[in-house]
């Protein structure tokens, strides 16, 4: 008799390093298994029926709710291909056909409650942010029932056309491709949909090169030499030389950042943790030391991820007095992620080569001898920093 149980496949976590929760159909000492399109955090499995998934994972109550649904209804299915004889002679994959055809004819899978869910599994709040963005983008456009098979190349030009008509740029319209995109890997992935209802092999996302936002020298060392009244803007001031010092480390990173060993910082990016950690190791310039004593914490290098109780609001807080130090210096539009932007250019002004750079930025080696072979010397990018900040603040004529 074919069965049904459900499992967490732990084999291979996807991008987001989630792992996928999966039915196994098992008959005659044979297995297959049926995608659920639903991906959690291993710690967040309890593996009942009912109760799948923990409390403290995100959507949990829909989830779990889908997940018994979806048990009952493959049951259900299962037990009346029984008994209608449609079993005899099967294999397990001749079942998961008929299984999966069924549950099509009963209701076809959602793009919208795929998009909802992978917005939910998100790992940083703007990155969830910028899903529920699409999200009601193609609910106004295509209603709530959207199914994958609704989204075609025709639907997505219709949708390009209607975001155009709106107003939005090519930058924020190629956001929203990228964002549909992403949830059609994603269902593929977990054999939700079919490979060849994928609709972007004929359809390019357009977009326009944008024009990096970086300070000049001399807008640099006004920064540098800003002071306020205000601590929020002295120590938002203090954080973006930081990061410029520690070659535009994000502020994320920053912030949960652990204790430094032998005089150096070890951290993989946030950005990139889930997809391939690639751990980064710089040297503490004596100006960046200088900073990190001032607001040294007792398990991190910074004490603000041991006063605060949620980095978003730590960051608002940080980006609204980078703001007001705009304001008082001239310089229009300065964000936090300036620093970064300014360390690269100033680091291939001044000659530094695009590989070191790169390593600088914790940019990922796509190479095979880089990924697998090289042990990179970090001292290379020691020295380049130490050229950077040099170049700020030697004398000009």
């Amino acid at each position: 008799m074919a069965t049904i149980t459900l499992k967490l496949d732990r084999r291979r976590a996807n991008a987001r390093g989630l792992y996928p929760v999966q039915f196994l159909l098992s008959h005659k000492g044979a297995t297959t298994t049926i995608g659920t399109g639903i991906s959690i955090r291993p710690e967040h499995w309890n593996g009942e029926i009912n109760k799948a998934v923990v409390p403290k994972c995100p959507n949990a109550r829909a989830i779990n709710a889908d997940l018994e649904e979806a048990y009952f209804r493959l049951s259900n299915a299962l037990r009346g291909l029984e008994a209608d004889g449609r079993l005899a002679g099967k294999g397990v994959v001749e079942i998961k056909r008929l299984l999966t055809a069924t549950r099509s004819e009963q209701r076809p899978e959602l793009f919208t409650d795929c998009l909802q869910r992978y917005a939910d599994s998100r790992r940083t709040e703007n990155s969830r942010e910028a899903y529920l963005y699409t999200l009601k983008a193609v609910r106004a456009f295509g209603g709530h029932d959207l199914t994958f098979e609704e989204i075609t190349v025709i639907w997505l030009r219709a949708l390009e056309a209607h975001l155009t008509e709106q107003g939005l740029s090519v930058n924020t319209r190629a956001i929203h491709f990228r964002n549909i995109r992403a949830v059609f890997n994603s269902a593929i992935d977990e054999d939700v949909v079919r490979l060849d209802a994928y609709p972007f092999r004929k359809f390019k996302i357009a977009s326009a090169r944008k024009e990096k936002e970086t300070l000049t020298e001399e807008q640099l060392r006004r920064i540098i030499a800003y002071d306020s009244p205000h601590q929020i803007r002295r120590i938002a001031r203090d954080l973006f030389l930081l990061s410029f010092y520690l070659c535009g480390m994000n502020l994320v990173d920053l912030f949960h950042l652990d204790r430094l060993r032998d005089g150096r910082a070890h951290f993989v990016r946030t950005k990139t943790a889930g997809k391939n950690p690639n751990p980064v190791s710089l040297l503490v310039q004596p100006e960046a030391a200088e900073i990190i004593a001032r607001y040294a914490g007792r398990d991190h290098v910074l004490r603000f991820a041991e006063e605060m109780a949620a980095y978003e609001n730590f960051k608002n807080r940080i980006q609204k007095a980078l703001r007001a130090i705009a304001v008082e210096l001239g310089i229009e539009g300065l964000t936090y992620y300036w620093a970064r932007y300014t360390w690269a250019t100033l680091a291939d002004k001044i000659g530094i080569s695009e590989k070191e750079i790169g390593k600088a930025l914790g940019h990922v080696d796509t190479s095979v001898a880089g990924k697998y072979y090289i042990s990179y010397d970090w001292t290379k990018v020691d020295r380049a920093n130490r050229q950077v900040i040099d170049y700020v603040y030697s004398p000009r004529p």
